[in-house]
């Protein structure tokens, strides 16, 4: 199988689909696998050591396009849509609920398109998802440690904004930073993981009692997991100094939770960081910003909504994508993308579009109009 491998172009996006290590498998296997020139390097992957695995160096991007199967890191970008043809493998992050222009340029194009976060394991494990959700979770706490100090962004102070300029906690004497997640998965359990290590004061928020349960079992008195009800969480935000969004529907737009009127209602200088917003974000308020604009206010409270938060740390998040997508991919390449799906259902599950059809249920909801 023609494999291509184009660099990505998505702003701040810095991984790669495929590590040298993981081109010589497939390679070993008796593919043929395209990477564009560069397509590794803010990975630590130079061209050499891809050409060494076996890869043919390419520079023009069209020509990773022209295989039979594409693999990349995060959806194809407009720019990138005149390569889409009929019958073409596509296996990426794809969030379609959050894109409804790509759906149909996906859908017009009769690509067979598969997302890395709609691969689903029978009890309903994400096993690509789940290391970029962990990775994510980490950065995303971290930035809101970073936000919550005095000064600027990028030179620019945030207008209406009177920063908190304040610790996690850890200081004797020191009031700790009170943390909200919402959502109690991947992207939430590693945010409170670095939050309790901040000896921030931490409120996990989830309906799924057995989530509940293990987060408190887990936290072990560190951080506190519990339901609520819809009326609460306005009071609850209101006295957050920093909020995670981090819940998932897999496939699905993500679920609107915040208000405009909570945030609002919350302390000028808080943080909220919304994870969810590679499908959509959880508040009314959340929109998509980028490494070079990562932050805006709204109404005195500092929002970030970067839908790529792993490639801010791309040497670790591509070995970690790379370990999870590349059995998968082996299949797709060993047996023929048709066959594999077939063949596995946990591939079956991922498939978003199909020969101008959509697939996957969760993206189905998203767009009863293009059914």
């Amino acid at each position: 199988m023609r494999i291509g491998i184009p660099k990505e172009i998505k702003n701040g996006e810095h991984r790669v689909a495929l590590t040298p290590q993981g081109v010589a498998a497939l390679v070993a296997g008796g593919h043929r696998l395209l990477v564009q020139a560069g397509a590794g390097e803010d990975s630590g992957y130079s061209d050499a050591l891809y050409r060494q695995a076996g890869a043919e160096l390419i520079q023009n991007p069209e020509a990773a396009w022209n295989v039979d199967l594409v693999v990349k890191v995060k959806e194809p970008l407009p720019q990138e849509y005149a390569y889409l043809k009929a019958e073409t493998g596509l296996f990426t992050f794809l969030h379609l609920a959050a894109f409804p222009e790509l759906t149909r340029r996906l859908l017009d194009a009769g690509v067979r398109s598969i997302g890395y976060e709609t691969v689903e394991l029978e009890p309903g494990g994400l096993p690509i998802l789940a290391p970029m959700s962990k990775v994510a979770g980490r950065v995303a706490m971290l930035m809101a440690a970073r936000f919550l100090q005095f000064g600027s962004f990028h030179g620019q102070p945030l207008a209406g904004v009177r920063h908190k300029g304040m610790l996690m906690g850890g200081i004797q004497g020191v009031e700790a930073c009170r943390v909200v997640i919402l959502g109690g998965g991947n992207v939430g359990r590693h945010a409170a993981h670095v939050a309790t290590g901040l000896d921030a004061q931490v409120l996990i928020l989830d309906h799924n009692e057995a989530c509940i349960s293990y987060l408190n079992s887990l936290f072990d008195g560190k951080a506190e997991a519990r339901s609520y009800a819809e009326s609460d969480l306005g009071p609850i935000l209101a006295a957050a100094d920093v909020v995670i969004g981090a819940a998932l529907i897999p496939g699905e737009h993500a679920p609107q939770l915040i208000t405009r009127q909570m945030i609002t209602a919350m302390q000028n200088g808080s943080v909220f960081v919304d994870v969810a917003i590679d499908q959509g974000g959880v508040s009314q308020t959340s929109r998509v910003t980028s490494y070079d604009e990562p932050v805006y206010a709204v109404d005195g409270v500092i929002h970030s909504c970067l839908p790529n938060l792993p490639a801010s740390v791309p040497r670790s998040s591509t070995q970690a994508l790379v370990a999870a997508s590349l059995p998968y991919l082996t299949w797709l390449a060993d047996e023929g993308i048709e066959a594999a799906v077939i063949n596995h259902a946990e591939l079956q599950r991922g498939v978003n579009t199909w020969d101008g059809e959509i697939l996957h249920h969760g993206v189905r909801k998203a767009f009863p109009e293009l059914i």
